[in-house]
């Protein structure tokens, strides 16, 4: 009995690895970070452009429903405008542009309907490197001002592992090609070290692709 069973889930991944396919995945992305105002610190970000590649993987389950592994590799990018008035004499500003680039693997499920599909589910993130750079401002009754520059690994005080959840839709058109929409909203707290101080940030961004399907044998 375990030898059949065994032998009829070896054919039901064989036949639906079969239907399996490999496609490409390239775009731009609109990418922020989400912050909360500390008790000392008042946080905000704007948004830059940035971009992705990536390869995917759809293995149908059903006619209409699959489920799509990611690899993908993206560089976002954001403005972040801080500052600090907890002492009475003295104000803090900063302004930096930062770039964080990222390995991400999606894993979303896929309903279809016709040329349209839906897709949903959790995306870990590994990051890779990146830099943020600016310049710090200090004002204060009885002092000049003072502003100094700084340029610092993105790595330096934001942790490497990031997780969080991935919504999107798209059109496959003709040839394997299509487009597709995707949001994506962190859960974790980059700065967990710094959080008390600068508020916590966390990434969201959101994607436009092209996408191409490299048909089956």
């Amino acid at each position: 009995m375990k030898r059949v069973l065994f032998l009829l889930s070896s054919g039901l991944l064989v036949a639906s690895t079969a239907h399996a396919q490999f496609g490409l995945r390239v775009g731009g992305s609109l990418s922020k970070l989400h912050t909360a105002t500390s008790a000392n610190l008042y946080s905000s970000s704007g948004a830059r452009l940035g971009y992705q590649i990536g390869v995917t993987y759809q293995l149908p389950l059903t006619t209409w429903l699959a489920v799509v592994p990611e690899i993908q590799y993206s560089d976002e990018r954001s403005r972040l405008s801080q500052a600090s008035y907890a002492r009475q004499d003295v104000a803090l500003s900063a302004d930096s542009r930062l770039s964080l680039r990222y390995l991400n693997v999606p894993v979303l499920m896929r309903a279809t309907f016709g040329p349209v599909y839906v897709e949903a589910g959790p995306q870990a993130s590994l990051l890779l490197g990146g830099r943020q750079t600016g310049t710090v401002t200090y004002t204060g009754w009885g002092i000049s001002a003072s502003t100094r520059t700084f340029d610092q690994p993105a790595t330096e005080g934001n942790r490497r592992f990031d997780a969080g959840a991935c919504v999107g839709m798209g059109v496959k058109l003709a040839a394997g090609l299509g487009v597709s929409l995707r949001a994506y909203r962190g859960l974790v707290t980059l700065n967990q070290e710094r959080s008390n101080f600068d508020g916590e940030h966390q990434r969201q961004s959101l994607q436009a692709s092209l996408t191409y399907q490299l048909p089956t044998r």
